[in-house]
């Protein structure tokens, strides 16, 4: 089943310059058959669980997006909410999978 990307305008125009990526690059990461999907938190007020996916990009950039699982019956909805660089960590975390 082929995933869509939800997310605000706004919050993806405030990303970019902040953490140089595009929500549209940061969706990429779900392509990598090898991405790390974990839970980030849950936001009560709002009921959702938010997770966190640590992946490669198609220019081998290593990313982490934080996103929520909107699935439909008959579709995947994911909903980015914000995506940065791995940083020395999380890429450890990546990479260990291929140890």
């Amino acid at each position: 089943m082929k995933a869509r990307f939800t997310w605000e305008p706004a919050k993806a125009e405030r990303n970019q310059p902040v953490h140089g990526i595009s929500f549209e690059t940061a969706a990429e990461v779900f392509d990598d058959p090898n991405h790390v999907v974990g839970d980030n938190y849950f936001i009560e007020s709002d009921g959702e669980q938010r997770h966190q996916v640590i992946g490669m990009t198609r220019r081998l950039v290593v990313l982490l997006v934080v996103f929520v699982d909107r699935r439909q019956p008959d579709f995947e909805v994911i909903h980015l909410i914000s995506a940065r660089k791995a940083v020395d960590y999380e890429e450890s975390i990546y990479n260990d999978q291929f140890r």
